[in-house]
């Protein structure tokens, strides 16, 4: 309504309002005088199934019911049910949406067939169509049990038929019985389902060879039965499709017009093979979809129905973006370009969409290439600048931006968390400014503040911290999607921790406690978790400061006393006590390696004991030895060489775990650090030693080289290597079989030999 004028009454209402006075009308009606002529049955029961609704099912239900009432009462007008007033019923419970609504309809055909055969009402003669209507009811209703009862209402149709029953000649299924059993089973899903659908395809190609017309397979069927093997993604499924396509054009191209294929037939094929994960998948999608336009490029007025639409050339980028080849995101972005070109050709089905580039953003966001986030996000800015320019088909969504984000946070590329922060912050805008299809949530915070943790950089901790705050800003003003987590806190603590700062190890324990009081306030979503508690003794292990370590062994001990008061969250595990280790060996303290192998000792006393979470690891026995290599303390050395050597044997002598790389480069270290100068034939003893275990072992690296070399004079290394060279490649492939898989050593040695993440 508007200004002072009339309410307008809206069609809909009219006909709400008319169905109620006839329902009133009929309710006020002795039973046995109802004149059709007053009250028009067949309209008012049409009318309320056409409602589409569970009320509308039950009115149309009621009126059948009262009918039957009309009839037995002896109504003068002759009123009585019908087959079509029968049909009507179980089409308004088919449509109806509602839960049972299918039982309801075959309950309605059950008690008509019973009428009928009876011999009370022969005017109750059930109808393909109405089994047709029951069929469709299971179809739509969702339940698990749809397809086996509606393929059971099919074999029904079909005996009937087939024993020729009194007056049931006429009763036979025909493609749309078939095509809504078929529709059922691809709904259904897995390969089970897609065989009974292939089976009831081959059960019509046979009734109609034996005579039954009305059972002929159409393009329909044959979409559908390809559509339940895509969904079913089982191996094999995409070439069982493919097939199916290649016996339609056989068929089509021997006469049966019934069978051409589609744009649609085509699209599910690509889309069995988009769905397939078979090596080569999108390839093959890509072909056919280029057989298609070859088709319809061919003869574009006999092959109308081949023109190329958004919806196969999306699907096939889906492919190419699932794909995981190299050149995945390429080929993707080809694509979009060939759909751009071929809509200026004017072909107007074919126009990318916001679904095309955020399917050609998701592969360079999973490419993994030098430069994939960069250009996804100039995919997002450009779809953004069309959008602006008033292409509507081109409005970024939730699915577009995250995509970005998350390419971005995993590139490591340089600036990269800042630019997804600011992703994020045009997510933020266009959801405040109104656009319901952008709704930033706590995932993407948590994906930017992982950025910024693994950034690095001058600040990064700091700005993790501001977007925290900034998270709880918009929770407290509405927002109900972005609220802090465990994971979100977990994010700023590993900024810190990774940051190098000096405050770091403080200031990544204070958060710690603010998440436990937050907790403890009833904030179950905030949490600590044994990752929180990891991150923190992290933070203590990379600092070095005077009395981290300790600090981190308390740490450790505090868990544990919590998770032996019942908090399940919070007991410690490798990761924990590899990390206490760290600390130690970062420590430079007095009786660090003593502490170290204590508790190492520790882990294994547990791990005897059933605990299987604090199993050591060959990272646990590096991080051991490191923490003998790099011992300072003058009064410490000749234990931390014993410590280190009986840690290294310990470590050979387990079938459950290997040495690698990096515990040869760190046991070579130790010998270097830690065995006197002048003792020359002790230092070339061991390193002779370590040396021929680690080639044996297939584990020599240009850091296995370059620590023998500190260890041994020139000429023994010669002797030992067989030339003064120091790059691996150039020794027997025996030798270093294995180390191209210990490329953390890397980043060890560029650390200066600081041990151990």
């Amino acid at each position: 309504t508007s200004g002072t004028g009339p309410i307008s009454v809206t069609p809909l209402a009219k006909k709400r309002e008319w169905l109620q006075r006839m329902n009133t009308r009929l309710l006020n009606t002795p039973i046995g005088q109802v004149d059709p002529n007053i009250i028009p049955i067949t309209a008012v029961m049409n009318a309320w199934a056409k409602t589409k609704s569970s009320k509308g099912a039950d009115m149309v239900e009621m009126w059948l019911e009262r009918v039957q009432k009309e009839s037995a009462a002896g109504n003068p007008w002759g009123v009585e049910p019908t087959t079509k007033m029968y049909t009507m019923a179980v089409d308004a419970w088919a449509k109806s949406g509602e839960k049972g609504a299918a039982t309801h309809a075959e309950k309605i055909l059950q008690h008509m067939n019973k009428l009928y055969q009876s011999g009370h009402n022969p005017n109750l003669k059930p109808t393909t169509g109405i089994f047709n209507a029951v069929i469709n009811s299971w179809a739509r209703s969702g339940e698990p049990m749809a397809p086996t009862r509606a393929e059971q209402i099919l074999d029904w149709m079909d005996q009937l038929h087939r024993t020729g029953q009194t007056g049931n000649l006429d009763i036979k299924p025909d493609k749309y019985s078939y095509n809504t059993v078929i529709h059922a089973w691809a709904k259904s899903g897995g390969r089970q389902a897609a065989m009974k659908a292939q089976g009831l395809l081959n059960s019509m190609h046979l009734m109609y060879r034996q005579g039954n017309t009305s059972a002929k397979p159409d393009t329909i069927t044959y979409n559908v039965v390809i559509n339940a093997w895509a969904k079913s993604g089982g191996e094999g499924s995409a070439v069982e499709a493919e097939r199916l396509l290649s016996d339609m054009h056989r068929l089509y191209d021997s006469g049966n017009a019934d069978v051409k294929p589609n744009v649609v037939t085509y699209g599910a094929v690509i889309d069995a093979w988009a769905k397939s994960g078979e090596k080569g998948a999108a390839a093959r999608a890509d072909n056919i979809l280029a057989n298609m336009i070859r088709l319809h490029q061919s003869d574009p007025i006999r092959n109308h129905d081949l023109r190329p639409n958004t919806y196969v050339f999306n699907t096939v980028i889906n492919a190419w973006a699932k794909s995981k080849q190299s050149d995945a995101a390429s080929k993707a972005e080809e694509m979009l370009v060939a759909m751009g070109r071929l809509h200026a050709c004017g072909i107007p089905g074919l126009k990318p969409d916001a679904f095309t580039y955020t399917a050609v953003i998701d592969a360079w966001a999973k490419s993994g290439y030098r430069g994939a986030a960069t250009r996804a996000d100039q995919l997002l800015e450009k779809m953004e600048t069309k959008y602006i320019e008033g292409d509507n088909d081109l409005k970024p969504n939730t699915f577009t931006y995250n995509a970005v984000i998350n390419a971005l946070a995993k590139s490591g590329d340089q600036g990269a968390a800042a630019r997804a922060e600011r992703v994020l912050q045009n997510m933020v805008r266009r959801h405040r400014d109104g656009n319901d299809d952008v709704k930033p949530t706590t995932i993407n915070f948590n994906t930017v503040l992982d950025a910024w943790a693994k950034s690095g950089g001058k600040g990064a901790a700091a700005r993790a911290e501001e977007i925290l705050v900034w998270m709880d800003q918009l929770n407290k003003s509405g927002n109900t999607d972005v609220k802090p987590d465990t994971i979100t806190f977990n994010a700023v603590i590993d900024a810190w921790a990774r940051s190098g700062e000096k405050r770091a190890p403080r200031r990544a324990e204070e958060i710690l406690d603010h998440m436990d009081t937050l907790y403890r306030s009833g904030n179950e979503d905030v949490k600590p978790d044994t990752y929180t508690y990891n991150t923190v003794i992290n933070a203590y292990a990379k600092s070095g400061e005077k009395g981290s370590a300790s600090r981190a062994e308390q740490i450790l001990a505090s868990m544990e006393q919590r998770a032996r008061d019942g908090d399940e969250d919070l007991k410690p595990n490798t990761r924990t006590h590899t990390s206490v280790i760290d600390a130690w060996a970062k420590s430079g303290e007095r009786g660090a390696a003593a502490r170290a192998e204590h508790i190492l000792k520790s882990m294994q006393t547990q791990y005897n004991g059933g605990n299987s979470l604090v199993k050591p690891n060959a990272h646990t026995f590096n991080a051991v030895m490191n923490s003998c290599a790099f011992t300072k303390i003058d009064e410490d050395r000749a234990e931390a060489l014993k410590i280190a050597f009986r840690v290294f044997d310990w470590l050979m002598s387990r079938s459950d775990m290997h040495p690698d790389a990096y515990t040869f480069t760190i046991m070579l270290s130790v010998c270097a650090n830690l065995l006197p100068k002048d003792d020359q034939q002790r230092r070339f003893s061991h390193a002779q030693s370590l040396f021929e275990k680690c080639c044996q072992a297939g584990h020599v690296n240009d850091f296995v080289l370059r620590k023998l070399r500190q260890t041994v004079l020139e000429r023994e290394y010669v002797h030992l290597v067989g030339s003064s060279g120091q790059n691996s490649e150039d020794l027997p492939n025996q030798w270093t079989r294995y180390a191209a898989k210990s490329g953390r050593n890397r980043a060890w040695v560029n650390r200066g030999g600081r041990g151990r993440r």
